[in-house]
């Protein structure tokens, strides 16, 4: 009589004439499996084999261009010419639109007149010190001369004061967005929207920026919106560097005020009086009467200083006037025009928004834990919305600021596209499978692998008995997972007791990946591979 051969995966007891086990191998797996009962339970096996063996994650993206750029005029005005329309290609330098420069060219008169006359009135300064120490009669001619170089000592001094300043004010704006808070209000009030915060000085005169930098506020531009830098450690690198400019600051005060004090006392030797010291004869207060007699040490730097802030205003009017025309800073399309001929426009706000749709890269959230997995390099592929095949990319960057809002926590990573490839939208979806770990070797289904405070471990099957064996996991696949020590080929390891229900089969649950341990000697695993 025939015998019908058996199949795959039903049970076999010991002793009959089909032998302990009957394999199956699963195709393209390379991976045996096999089915073997003792007096008690049946298990499912598998043989320990060399395979490759990969791992990914998986995450959910959005399309963005990889350049783009959102432009505003950088000063308030009325829109002369809109240049660009929505959909046009422009290159990087492109003319986007026009502010009307007549109130800009008025601007730069009147800080042009402003500066000559604070101008005038240092020169006026010099001159009392000088007259006065001529017509004294303590040394005439020789008196005078002798005070120029501590008139210019003086005047060279204040000057170095006002710019330490200014850089010391640029530094704590620019400290208060990289800690992530916004930059601290002037301490005194300027005259005007556009006049430069006041700074130290012996008057308390106002306190220019130095040339080309405008001050970080008062000059009519809206301070930027504080945001947390992504670089290591530049909150802390930021504040270092108000600490060197404040330094800085008061060793420039300290110069000033020795430079003060000899040019006061070699007033007071010129002109005979009994005074000494920076502030003999005495500053005048704003607005009033000036005393009589040759003009102080300390006037005379409160003059600088005025002088010093006219000049910072002049060079932000004309920023101002050269930044009537505002050009793309990218090549790319204009993909919205914000703003029409004739409006009123406030520095700052976008007027034009820029992107380059030629090349793409996609935003996603990765959860903290998969963080460990990823380093930048790493291949993905991408599978993009409206596309019949995927696309391929590497790990651009990762991001080290958390969103603490979503739960889990994640953090902001940034994979960018080979290539330019057609067919993509802004703000398009996007699957992204990156591969964090690729390697040869022994290894298992992953199911076979448990975890456990004490590490990892498998249930090895020998000569009809089960046993627990612990092994070091190398790469950890979705299917399979290497083994690096505990382990050796032919071997055969525990996948589950046939019969018995699988309380999981999420890779992903659990350290044991949704697997149960039963005691060594007697005891299997539930899971699949």
């Amino acid at each position: 009589m025939t015998r019908r051969p058996r199949r795959a995966g039903v049970r076999v007891r010991r002793g009959t004439a089909a032998g302990l086990a009957a394999l199956v191998v699963l195709a393209g797996a390379g991976t045996a499996y096999a089915t073997v009962s003792a007096p008690g339970p049946a298990y499912r096996l598998a043989t320990v084999t060399p395979a490759q063996v990969g791992a990914t994650l998986n995450v959910a993206g959005t399309l963005t261009p990889a350049q783009q750029a959102d432009v505003p005029f950088p000063v308030n005005g009325t829109v002369a010419a809109v240049e660009v329309r929505a959909g046009q290609r422009v290159t990087a330098g492109q003319v986007l639109g026009k502010l009307s420069k007549a109130s800009l060219r008025a601007g730069v008169t009147a800080a042009q007149s402003t500066l000559a006359q604070a101008n005038l009135q240092v020169s006026s300064d010099l001159a009392s010190q000088d007259q006065a120490a001529s017509g004294s009669g303590t040394g005439s001619e020789s008196a005078s001369g002798g005070l120029r170089p501590l008139q210019q000592a003086v005047l060279r001094a204040q000057r170095r004061a006002d710019q330490a300043l200014a850089r010391a004010k640029a530094a704590l704006a620019s400290a208060g967005r990289a800690c992530g808070r916004p930059a601290p209000s002037p301490t005194s009030t300027p005259s005007s929207s556009r006049t430069p915060v006041p700074g130290v000085s012996p008057s308390a005169a106002a306190t220019p920026s130095p040339a080309g930098t405008p001050s970080p506020s008062g000059s009519g531009r809206p301070s930027p919106a504080p945001t947390l830098s992504s670089a290591p450690g530049s909150c802390a690198h930021a504040t270092k560097r108000v600490l060197a400019a404040e330094t800085v600051v008061l060793h420039a005060q300290q110069a000033l005020s020795h430079q003060l004090t000899a040019l006061g006392a070699a007033l007071a030797q010129a002109t005979g009086r009994g005074g000494t010291g920076p502030s003999a004869g005495g500053p005048s207060a704003a607005g009033a009467a000036r005393p009589a007699g040759p003009v102080s040490a300390a006037q005379l730097a409160a003059d600088q200083a005025t002088a010093d802030a006219g000049a910072a205003q002049l060079t932000l009017a004309q920023q101002d006037l050269d930044n009537a025309v505002v050009r793309s800073p990218i090549d790319g399309t204009v993909v919205s025009v914000d703003v029409g001929q004739g409006a009123a426009v406030t520095a700052g706000d976008t007027a034009f928004e820029i992107a380059g749709l030629d090349s793409y890269q996609v935003q996603a959230e990765v959860p903290v834990t998969g963080l460990p997995m990823l380093k930048v390099g790493q291949r993905a592929s991408v599978q993009a919305d409206g596309l019949a095949g995927p696309l391929t990319g590497s790990v651009l960057s990762i991001g080290l600021t958390p969103d603490t809002s979503s739960s889990p926590v994640t953090y902001p990573v940034t994979i960018g596209l080979t290539g330019q490839p057609a067919g993509l939208h802004p703000d398009g979806f996007a699957d992204v499978v990156i591969s964090t770990g690729h390697s040869r070797g022994v290894s298992v289904p992953t199911s076979a692998v448990h975890y456990t405070k004490h590490g990892a471990t498998v249930t090895v099957y020998a000569a009809g008995r089960v046993r627990t064996v612990k092994v070091t996991v190398g790469t950890k696949g979705l299917v399979r997972t290497r083994i690096t020590a505990g382990l050796t080929a032919g071997q055969q390891v525990v996948l589950a007791i046939l019969g018995q229900p699988l309380p999981s089969s999420n890779p992903n649950q659990g350290p044991g990946f949704g697997s149960a341990i039963i005691p060594a000697g007697r005891g299997v695993v539930f899971g699949q591979p």
